[in-house]
């Protein structure tokens, strides 16, 4: 059954109104609180004073800073974070220094450090933690989920493994990365207007554009264009009967050329040879009578 986003984080806001964190078995008692008072931090987009999203495209790493503050006065010696995902974001990298567990549509990580964090100090997760997968949609790219805690409260609760396996799913176990190992660096982040051990990061997916159709080459090899206002214009045909100043008829026929022409010559020559004739037989009979 796939694990529904909205009641994890309902489940998520129960554990930290609580101040506990899940456990594996049901029926324990609920743990002490942390006794380190610690800070989850990242990026917010000062135009809106809300957390940054991070845009990323199908199976690329997640940029997202992923912080902790000590706001205290003591120094925090170890630390652990928690980073939770669904749907089609992914844990694909595995470190050697975080356990992973997956139950149905959700991946957990629980990663753990050596360094020791000052008061007013603020690090944060350096390396591929998250990437969106190569066939990620759109809606299934949304938060990132982390959680900070002491090494020394981890512990109390039997260390960091047996956490991971309290994310795993039913008849699963939690297993250890192989990979290099994830660091803490230094970093400037802003805390939130309430600080809490939890935060979000979120990660929004960009989809390449839809590429236009282009014009298809005709078996001449000249593009074939598609008309546009209902009927393709046709081009009037030149050197034909009926165009403006031809002399055809307009029926669409050919034009008088060639053999017509000379046979028309022709009988015109022969009617003037008649016509001399006939004018010199009726001159001769006029003289022969005056005389």
């Amino acid at each position: 059954m796939t694990v529904h986003f909205a009641a994890r984080l309902a489940l998520g806001a129960g554990v930290l109104a609580a101040g506990v964190t899940a456990l594996p078995a049901a029926g324990h008692a609920a743990p002490a609180p942390d006794s380190a008072t610690l800070v989850a931090v990242t990026e917010r987009d000062p135009a809106t004073g809300l957390n940054v999203k991070y845009p990323v495209k199908p199976g690329e790493v997640v940029p997202a800073a992923l912080g902790v503050t000590n706001p205290g006065d003591a120094p925090v010696s170890g630390l652990v974070v928690q980073i939770r995902v669904v749907d089609d974001l992914d844990l694909a990298v595995k470190h050697d220094n975080c356990w992973y567990a997956v139950d149905s549509n959700l991946e957990a990580a629980w990663c753990e450090f050596d360094n020791e964090l000052a008061a007013r100090q603020t690090l944060a997760v350096v390396g591929d933690v998250v990437t969106a997968k190569a066939d990620a949609r759109p809606d299934k790219v949304t938060s990132i989920i982390f959680r900070w805690f002491s090494k020394q409260w981890v512990d109390a609760q039997g260390g960091v493994q047996q956490l991971a396996d309290g994310d795993a799913g039913q008849g699963t176990k939690a297993v250890r990365g192989t990979g290099t190992a994830l660091t803490l660096t230094e970093r400037d982040l802003p805390l939130p207007e309430t600080p809490r051990p939890i935060n979000f990061a979120y990660a929004q997916l960009v989809t390449p554009p839809t590429t236009q159709p282009t014009a298809t080459p005709s078996p001449g090899g000249t593009p074939t264009a598609t008309p546009t206002g209902g009927t393709e214009p046709t081009a009037a045909p030149t050197g034909t009967a009926g165009a403006p100043g031809d002399g055809g008829t307009g029926g669409g026929g050919l034009p008088v050329t060639g053999a017509n022409i000379g046979l028309l010559a022709g009988v015109g020559g022969a009617l003037l040879v008649l016509g001399g004739g006939g004018y010199l037989i009726a001159r001769r009979r006029r003289t022969r009578f005056v005389a």
